[in-house]
């Protein structure tokens, strides 16, 4: 993803494509997007998705692999994301318990560009997780689709690539 925002127009990274007041509230949403995530409130999160197609999608190996073609840690439409939030919220499920403790922040969030009430979002974040005594940090960039609405942003597709798709990793117990 480093490549999409290297590969910029120059106006989005000298002058920004959006006005101050857009800037913070997309900032804002990507903050509260995180704080839902880290206190497992799903059904929140889950709201912040446009209700229209979703993609979810987190690239194993290669952030550009094809998905079609390739495996993928996560690559959620509407339905996959409600079974995936169902599982996280269900008590039996012990791979899930107890819940991981959790902490991220998100930074450079740098809009890439604008089509109507759509737009293309980066971020990049850090997050810290901790359960039954082993600790990790993750870390990433996230590019988002979202859709401006008059109740606020919604995530259209959000495709999470973690710096480390290409290692083995523990099974992902937490929204990312």
């Amino acid at each position: 993803m480093a490549q999409q925002i290297v590969k910029a127009m120059p106006e989005v990274i000298h002058q920004g494509i959006v006005d101050t007041q857009t800037q913070q509230r997309l900032e804002r949403f990507l903050a509260l997007e995180a704080a839902l995530m880290d206190a497992h409130e799903y059904d929140r999160w889950l709201a912040l998705w446009d209700s229209d197609e979703v993609l979810y999608w987190v690239p194993c190996n290669s952030d550009e692999q094809d998905p079609s073609t390739g495996i993928a840690i996560i690559y959620d439409d509407r339905t996959r994301l409600l079974e995936r939030i169902m599982r996280l919220k269900d008590k039996t499920a012990h791979a899930y318990r107890p819940l991981a403790k959790l902490v991220r922040s998100v930074s450079g969030v740098l809009p890439l560009s604008v089509d109507g009430d759509e737009m293309e979002v980066a971020a990049s974040f850090v997050l810290g997780e901790t359960r039954v005594g082993q600790q990790n940090l993750w870390l990433g960039k996230t590019l988002y689709r979202l859709v401006d609405t008059a109740n606020g942003f919604r995530i259209r597709s959000k495709k999470v690539m973690l710096l480390n798709n290409d290692d083995a990793m523990p099974n992902l117990t937490f929204l990312v």
